[in-house]
């Protein structure tokens, strides 16, 4: 019996009649119910819609039901092991990957909420407006659980208060974060939503995130943040579905538009994934607990799957598919070597890639690593020069180039062949990462012209330029909370041997 306790005959009977109950209008034009600019582009009449359909069919007391029982199963995971002393038996470079996780999640879970929200007013079909509401439920509970799961962990660790505090401050990774999910998830019309996060970003990407996740945590002895993961994603599962069954219709009829936003938001989306994803898998995971590189998950899990969805909608590649493959390998590594020698610019530690470390990168990345590895030695030394504890002697002082659209820094392209791009446009001198950037940014300038990333706001004399009072005022990092190396530069293998006399490479786990 299911869960309403409905025979499943009684059920088929009624549900695809209360799944489709639509309004025929006859006081005002469907056009003036459902009008462009909250319904979406193309502006299509019902009849285009009525036959969106989604395959997991669920009455609302299923929902309920289902939900009440992970709830069940997660307070008690919590009770069990969501203690301080569990978490301060993890791994600190662990613990990391825990803040930088739970602080793109918490509220971006939330704006997206307010994207289910307009979908269930403005969605064209009454199965895809109930659907999206049951959707805002979802996004709801992902907002709540590591708010109040890692809210019991601030005591341990106060980094963990960016678990809410991160997209209401101006740090450079904030502004960042929040000029994608905004559009994303608060701007986008429910068609554009439905194709950019219900199929692009949640199908592509967040539903193969949280199983890698769940799989590092699992292997890390985090036993809380893996059942968070898994226990969110089951609900990603569901409402995902609304992506498909969207794209679908627009792509009878406005193939063009189709393409134009998986290219645009499948580009966006890999920038935010590929740090949040790629530090976490190559840097912020212990060695020992390694199963895979991020390279290696990316084509195990993303780059088949994705490229099968494509081909059952009849749509090409994105036009910068090659830029995409290549980036794979070098892109993260570029931003986390930005990122760990400006490392007090954020709310979690860096831990520093010792010789087994670059030993095992260089095995699954051959054909990028000679280019940054050398990096790595010059920060080794620098480390060396001036000893344990000193943070700002191996820190950068001097703020560092951010692009227009995407508002991340220039790491594009590889060591010798950076992709940055400087063009004028409409008078405006602009600077991209990539010709994928620049080409978003040209096909809706009003869009983003605004938007102004840490350099322009210094320029404008709305940010400090000297990168300590930066970090200490105007992104809200106090030095009790400012990033750090994870062993403030106390490493046994760096006091022990100098820097061209590394122990032997190590194979991978």
């Amino acid at each position: 019996m299911p869960a309403d306790g409905l025979g499943p005959t009684t059920q088929d009977s009624w549900l695809d009649l209360a799944r489709k109950v639509d309004w025929t209008f006859r006081y005002v034009d469907e056009r003036q119910v459902y009008p462009d600019e909250a319904s979406g582009r193309p502006w299509l009449p019902h009849e285009a819609w009525a036959n969106w359909d989604e395959p997991y069919r669920t009455t609302y007391k299923q929902y309920v039901t289902t939900q009440s029982e992970k709830d069940h199963a997660l307070d008690a995971i919590r009770d069990a092991v969501g203690n301080v002393d569990a978490y301060r038996r993890l791994s600190p470079d662990w613990r990391s990957a825990v803040k930088l996780h739970s602080a793109t999640l918490a509220l971006t879970e939330f704006a997206a909420v307010i994207g289910n929200l307009r979908a269930a007013r403005f969605g064209r079909d009454s199965a895809w407006r109930s659907t999206a509401l049951l959707g805002a439920l979802d996004e709801t509970r992902h907002a709540q659980i590591p708010l109040l799961l890692m809210h019991d962990l601030v005591r341990a660790d106060p980094q963990l208060d960016w678990t809410h505090k991160f997209l209401h401050t101006d740090s450079w990774l904030a502004i960042a974060a929040r000029h994608f999910v905004d559009e994303l998830l608060l701007v986008s019309d429910p068609i554009e939503f439905a194709v950019a996060t219900n199929f692009v970003f949640e199908t592509a990407f967040t539903n193969l995130q949280f199983i890698g996740f769940s799989s590092l945590a699992h292997a890390a002895s985090d036993t809380l943040f893996e059942k968070m993961l898994s226990s969110i994603q089951t609900d990603e599962a569901r409402h995902s579905q609304i992506g498909p069954a969207v794209l679908g219709i627009l792509v009878k009829h406005d193939r063009a538009h189709a393409q134009y936003l998986l290219d645009k938001w499948f580009w966006r989306s890999w920038l935010f994934f590929s740090i949040v994803t790629g530090f976490c898998m190559d840097y912020l995971t212990p060695l020992e607990h390694r199963t895979q590189s991020f390279a290696e998950f990316v084509d195990e899990w993303l780059l088949d799957h994705f490229e099968s969805s494509l081909e059952r909608f009849g749509l090409e590649r994105p036009f910068y598919w090659k830029e995409f493959v290549a980036g794979i390998s070098s892109y993260h590594h570029r931003v986390y070597l930005s990122a760990y020698t400006y490392r007090a610019t954020t709310w979690f530690d860096f831990p520093m890639p010792g010789p087994d470390e670059r030993a095992w990168l260089r095995e699954k990345y051959p054909s990028t690593w000679d280019g940054l590895d050398p990096l790595w030695s010059a920060i080794t030394e620098r480390w060396r020069t001036g000893g344990p504890g000193m943070e700002w002697y191996v820190h950068g002082t001097t703020p560092i180039g951010f692009c227009t659209l995407c508002q991340l820094p220039l790491c594009h392209g590889t060591m010798p062949d950076n992709t940055a791009r400087v063009v004028d446009i409409e008078g405006e001198r602009r600077v991209f990462c990539s010709e994928p950037c620049e080409w978003i940014f040209r096909s809706d300038p009003a869009r983003y012209r605004h938007h102004k990333d840490v350099v322009r706001r210094i320029l404008d004399g709305e940010a400090p330029a000297n990168v300590l009072q930066l970090t200490r005022e105007y992104f809200g990092l106090p030095e009790s909370l400012q990033g750090k190396d994870v062993k403030g530069g106390s490493y046994p293998w760096l006091a022990q041997q100098g820097t061209k006399t590394e122990k032997p490479a190590r194979k991978g786990p």
